[in-house]
């Protein structure tokens, strides 16, 4: 697998897929995208979900907001942009898990290609925030649009997925996913 070239597929895709949805929504702030939704089982790898939100859709109740929550989000999925990476998906199947063969093989294949997939996710949300704010998206994404990981699910990991996938500068301009990555690290 040439990690290069999965990172552009995801970044074009993503890319396009915020852009047909900034333009189908002309009236809305988008504010953020996040994948999140990362499952590998025993033999498999599926593509995460990637989600989009926007500021009239974040909603707050008794202290707990959903500004950075991609499950409870206005586009909690965008089927294009995941169903554009399968034939990717399987191919990491085929390359990392096919060939082991017994339980023990399968799971350090499954740890290797569960640590470098973190790894190249982090690599292309940091492309896609780049490119966002350059304006390569669509002219309509604010100067502080951020592409994180946010993967709840993880617990313990949730923290250093942020950090990973959100350069430190980038993250000083995005006050409320500091305040959000501060409580994931105390939680």
């Amino acid at each position: 697998m040439v990690w290069q070239d999965f990172e552009a597929a995801w970044h074009d895709s993503g890319c396009h897929a915020l852009a047909g949805l900034a333009a189908a929504c002309p009236g809305e702030r988008l504010y953020a995208a996040a994948f999140h939704l990362f499952y590998a089982g025993g033999t498999v790898i599926l593509p995460p979900a990637l989600a989009a939100n926007t500021e009239t859709a974040v909603r707050r109740n008794d202290g707990y907001s959903t500004r950075f929550t991609p499950p409870e989000w206005r586009w909690d999925v965008l089927d294009a942009a995941s169903d554009a990476m399968r034939p990717w998906y399987q191919r990491l199947t085929e390359e990392y898990l096919a060939p082991a063969t017994n339980d023990a093989e399968r799971d350090l294949a499954l740890e290797s290609l569960w640590t470098a997939h973190d790894a190249a996710m982090a690599r292309v949300c940091k492309a896609m925030t780049a490119t966002a704010r350059l304006g390569g998206i669509h002219s309509s994404l604010p100067a502080t649009f951020v592409v994180v990981i946010l993967e709840g699910q993880r617990g313990d990991e949730e923290a250093d997925l942020i950090r990973a996938s959100v350069d430190p500068f980038v993250l000083t301009t995005v006050p409320e996913l500091a305040e959000h990555l501060r409580e994931a690290e105390e939680a």
